[in-house]
């Protein structure tokens, strides 16, 4: 018994002894590293221009169930620390890894869970940019080394960042129309024309839901479900098409300015085709199917005035008003079907004159109509 008891003392004070020693194992601050891809345009990132954004994020310990690490918290860029990261400092565990979803813009989402976000009968601005990054899965302890993980993918391109890799996505469309006039295949240079465009509207479909669901890859690295061009919103049943007109002043929906009106004169060539000019401009639009037959039968319509000249002598002016114009049946050079998230259209409506006038002369046959007569009379 007095032999146990002493072992146990000895045990005590070996104990409070180690409780003394010091380890340099100090905790490290999270931060975050932004881009975003427009994979249409170019293939590697471009700068997040945003002042914030906001995340959720879950903590995995090594047992037991997930548990809220980050609630909607807002990250801001930190002058002081020229750091992307939340005005409260959250340090990284020393076990376990977490998981992040975050997301800008407008609109925003309805809900995040772990491992979803959820955009229910949003409307869609024609300013808005909705952006949702990558889920980052499993950062952590594990993988944490002085402040930068290795061989994150941006793109194309793998480069070594500081911070939670956060890879924004736009989740809506932009759509564009530029309106030109073309004398191809008029030689006669005397030929003279000016458009004048006065007013356009697109129909669509403007108040949709969508469910982006990301699945865990189980190691560190980004999630994104759409690995290509998909628009996966549901417009919302028994809502009319929005119509959106132009000029609407100045802002997204204007004329390029107020040169509204060009002028085209014929070429010995006869190629001239006139610059172009904005009559809708990146517009946010909600990603859809634009075919009639399963989607929202997004249509054009344009009006404009069209004045001629032959040798600088006006000919005849005539106001043109043209409805309903199918996008999807009627640009065929480059069909497109939907507008996809992250993809921005640009759609050319090119006017011409109509065929030349030509004749095509006949002389109506004579007709018989015969009558007899005898002479002299009897």
């Amino acid at each position: 018994m007095k032999k146990l008891f002493v072992f146990a003392a000895a045990a005590v004070v070996a104990l409070a002894a180690c409780s003394k020693t010091e380890v340099n194992a100090p905790d490290h601050a999270i931060s975050f590293q932004v881009a975003n891809y427009v994979p249409q345009t170019k293939t590697g990132e471009v700068a997040y221009e945003g002042t914030q954004f906001k995340t959720y994020a879950w903590f995995n310990p090594t047992s037991g169930d997930a548990q809220v690490f980050m609630n909607n918290e807002t990250i801001k860029w930190q002058s002081g620390s020229n750091t992307w990261a939340a005005d409260r400092v959250y340090f990284w565990p020393k076990t376990g890894d977490v998981d992040f979803f975050s997301y800008a813009g407008t609109p925003e989402p309805d809900e995040v869970t772990h491992g979803s976000a959820t955009y229910t009968d949003k409307t869609i601005g024609i300013t808005n940019d909705a952006l949702l990054a990558s889920a980052a899965y499993h950062y952590g302890a594990t993988n944490w080394n002085s402040n930068v993980y290795s061989g994150i993918t941006y793109g194309a391109s793998n480069t070594d960042v500081t911070g939670v890799p956060t890879l924004f996505h736009h989740i809506l469309a932009q759509v564009s129309f530029i309106v030109k006039f073309s004398a191809a295949g008029i030689t006669d240079t005397k030929y003279k024309w000016d458009l004048t465009v006065n007013s356009a509207s697109i129909e669509y479909a403007n108040v949709g839901s969508l469910t982006v669901t990301f699945t865990d890859p189980t190691t560190t690295g980004q999630a994104w479900p759409y690995a290509t061009a998909s628009y996966n919103w549901v417009p919302k049943a028994n809502t009319a098409n929005t119509e959106l007109s132009a000029p609407a002043g100045t802002g997204a929906v204007a004329f390029n300015g107020t040169a509204n009106k060009q002028t085209v004169t014929a070429t010995a060539a006869g190629d001239a085709i006139s610059d172009g000019i904005y009559i809708i401009k990146d517009v946010a639009v909600m990603p859809q199917s634009i075919v009639p037959t399963t989607g929202s039968n997004a249509v054009l319509n344009i009006n404009y005035t069209l004045k001629s000249y032959y040798d600088n002598a006006e000919h005849i002016t005539e106001t043109v008003n043209v409805e309903d114009i199918v996008l999807s049946q009627k640009f065929t050079s480059n069909a497109i079907n939907a507008w996809n998230m992250n993809y921005k259209y640009t759609y050319t409506v090119t006017i011409q004159p109509n065929k030349t006038v030509t004749f095509d002369p006949a002389v109506e046959a004579w007709s018989s109509d015969a009558a007899g007569y005898t002479y002299p009379e009897n």
